[in-house]
């Protein structure tokens, strides 16, 4: 399809909306197979919600998780029998399980399984959580910042997403304050996150402890292409390795910008997002002149096909 080398992208919590996967259920039977499958693993109505919401109850952790992922997993799947295959694969945090199932890590039955029982246990963790992106603040004045509030609770960085773009996770009355005093400085800008805890902070440890159990009871493969992990930015290469970077992954920031230079040198060349539009963005921040496309919906799944024979 290509004679570059492709890495497939997969999007993380936040990226879902109603509607989606309605118009791929549509036209795919694979689409169809795959929401029947999901919905008799995790036994809950995927497609309703997915198809028809409400907002509110798609954006529930435990919803918008196997959600995301059986949209993602059904992309990859049409992509696979078009003959499109990845060199590499990576995930942004959520999305780490697409990338697993799509390297052929996990089952998609059992990646859903795992992403069903990772959703309870970030949802059930006590105390007020929270996140907040940062956008074109100098590090050194976010450190700073940080380094103030620190003294008052737990709060820390939780995505390097690209160069001008930090995510900041930890207690919600912190979190809060700090998106105020940054927009009131107006040095950057802060955007207050729709999320229910404060993910890849400490505050995750305790779910981190009880998802080390749940862990113990999968078996995993070696992946059948590299995959770059969060916690490391770096490509995973045996299947032991993985129990332990999926349950520190709750509690350790997204190394996502190193995770894209990482792919970089590693040869990549074509970044396709699949599921959302937010990654693509990203890789364009932190690699200038890299060729991207997003799949989200049918139409761009037959662009994307055009796309590839041409790059």
């Amino acid at each position: 399809m290509t004679g570059k080398k492709l890495v497939f992208l997969f999007p993380g919590q936040g990226i879902q909306r109603v509607g989606m996967g309605e118009a791929f259920y549509k036209e795919y039977q694979e689409a169809k197979d795959l929401f029947a499958e999901a919905e008799e693993v995790l036994g809950l109505p995927l497609r309703k919600y997915c198809f028809e919401g409400p907002a509110a109850e798609l954006t529930a952790t435990r919803i918008a998780q196997p959600a995301i992922v059986t949209v993602s997993f059904i992309i990859f799947n049409l992509l696979q029998k078009q003959g499109v295959t990845p060199s590499f694969v990576a995930g942004h945090s959520l999305g780490e399980y697409t990338a697993l199932a799509a390297a052929g890590v996990l089952p998609f039955r059992e990646t859903l399984l795992l992403v069903r029982k990772r959703a309870e246990l970030m949802a059930a963790v006590p105390g007020e959580g929270g996140m907040v992106a940062v956008l074109n603040l100098p590090v050194e004045r976010l450190e700073e910042f940080l380094a103030k509030y620190k003294k008052e609770g737990l709060i820390e960085p939780a995505n390097f997403n690209s160069p001008s773009q930090i995510v900041v996770s930890g207690e919600k009355r912190l979190v809060v304050q700090l998106a105020e005093e940054i927009n009131k400085e107006k040095t950057g800008k802060a955007i207050l996150l729709e999320v229910s805890g404060a993910f890849h902070s400490g505050m995750m440890k305790p779910a981190a402890e009880e998802f080390e159990k749940v862990l113990a009871g999968f078996t995993f493969s070696t992946p059948a292409v590299p995959l770059v992990s969060n916690v490391t930015a770096e490509a995973v290469t045996a299947a032991g390795e993985i129990p332990g970077l999926l349950a520190k992954q709750l509690y350790s920031p997204v190394l996502w910008d190193k995770s894209l230079r990482q792919l970089e040198k590693m040869g990549a060349e074509v970044f396709l997002e699949i599921g959302g539009k937010v990654l693509t963005g990203l890789v364009k921040k932190t690699l200038p002149g890299a060729k991207t496309f997003a799949v989200v919906e049918p139409e761009d799944f037959k662009k994307a096909l055009a796309f590839l024979k041409e790059v």
